[in-house]
């Protein structure tokens, strides 16, 4: 068997669209009904629900006593009814649903209003970078540090927070312009910029708007909840909107039973654990994720590979060396089914098999551009 080293090779990243709503292309997800559960979590110690404070959990004040400093360290007061809000509601977004981070300018979530109808949610930024998530100082306070710290661009393909914020026109227009909506751009009909045939849609120098942080708590925009985008989860932190979702409509609604029977739903408010709705709920977004390849380049030269053992060469009556057909001295092309990679033991590693046989004359060279995607 011959053996010859690799020509190059290289390790590089790719991002990979994960989701199937639109077919015309990947990347898009909705789901809804059972498969998006409702929580609702409360800072009350004396809940009645041993160990559901969550707040920690998600980077929120756990206790009265920590909302001053909490504010402070935020460095805006967009949040600065926490100490008011006596229950937050978490979001699970299954993790088979979306890959290693859904894109944080792409999330709009509906859901049904205590007054009939619906209402519904947008994500949006701090910073108006092109980004798949916000690299401000609001959300590194409940995510990962920003890569602005790093001196590094913002960008699809660059870990940074890890975190957007949700924003709903019925409880606050963007104050730069309230005529304006959240929902400006908002589109399940092109990949968000940065990824491969994207459009300008969530270029937030253009159609998405962008959140205005003060330390005065005067002219902010307010956020209403909090997007975890590698960890699947939304926070609602937002009395208003928690109080205005229609609970009576979910799962957690329970009959009031009579002499007679059932009068009608009521709910337990501390009570709602994994609910959901059989209508009038969704969440859309967009999610990729990230491949390692490694790209190998195997070279066939001239003057190589044109000897072979295959006894199918006989009936061509080439010349016979050291038991191997010599198909160059009937000007006869061997034809390679199959590349393998070996260690320097001589383990195979790898095997690559082009989707049809390539011929190779003795007096031209063959390449093979291998790539192992992890």
């Amino acid at each position: 068997m011959d053996f010859k080293p690799i020509t190059s090779k290289t390790v590089s990243s790719e991002i990979i669209p994960y989701g199937t709503l639109n077919p015309a292309f990947n990347g898009y997800n909705q789901i809804n009904g059972p498969q998006l559960k409702f929580t609702v979590a409360q800072r009350n110690p004396n809940n009645g629900r041993p160990f559901s404070n969550l707040y920690p959990a998600f980077g929120l004040p756990a206790a009265n006593f920590e909302v001053d400093g909490w504010d402070l360290e935020w460095g805006a007061s967009a949040l600065q009814d926490i100490d008011t809000a006596k229950n937050v509601v978490v979001i699970e977004i299954p993790k088979n649903t979306y890959g290693e981070l859904i894109d944080g300018r792409t999330i709009k979530l509906t859901l049904p209003d205590i007054s009939g109808g619906t209402f519904d949610c947008y994500s949006s930024y701090y910073l108006p970078y092109n980004a798949s998530s916000d690299p401000s100082v609001e959300a590194e306070r409940f995510g990962h540090p920003s890569v602005l710290n790093q001196n590094l661009p913002p960008a699809i393909d660059t870990p940074s927070t890890n975190v957007s914020f949700l924003f709903a026109d019925t409880f606050g227009r963007p104050v730069t312009n309230p005529t304006t909506s959240w929902s400006d751009g908002f589109t399940t009909s092109s990949p968000p910029a940065g990824y491969p045939d994207a459009t300008t849609y969530f270029s937030f120098a253009q159609d998405k708007q962008v959140a205005t942080p003060t330390d005065s708590g005067d002219g902010v925009d307010k956020p209403i909840g909090i997007c975890y985008l590698d960890k699947g989860f939304i926070v609602l932190t937002s009395s208003a909107v928690t109080q205005s979702i229609n609970w009576s409509a979910s799962t957690a609604a329970t009959c009031i039973p009579t002499g007679t029977g059932c009068t009608g739903t009521t709910y337990v408010y501390s009570g709602i654990t994994q609910a959901w709705f059989p209508t009038g709920s969704d969440l859309t977004f967009y999610s990729f994720e990230k491949q390692w390849v490694l790209d190998v380049l195997c070279t066939a030269s001239g003057d190589e590979f044109y000897l072979t053992k295959n006894p199918t060469a006989a009936p061509l009556n080439p010349i016979i060396t050291n038991g191997e057909y010599d198909l160059a001295s009937v000007n006869k092309p061997v034809y390679i089914t199959e590349i393998g990679l070996y260690d320097d033991n001589g383990n195979m590693l790898a095997i690559g098999k082009p989707d049809r046989p390539v011929s190779k004359f003795k007096t031209n060279s063959s390449y093979f551009n291998l790539k192992f995607r992890f």
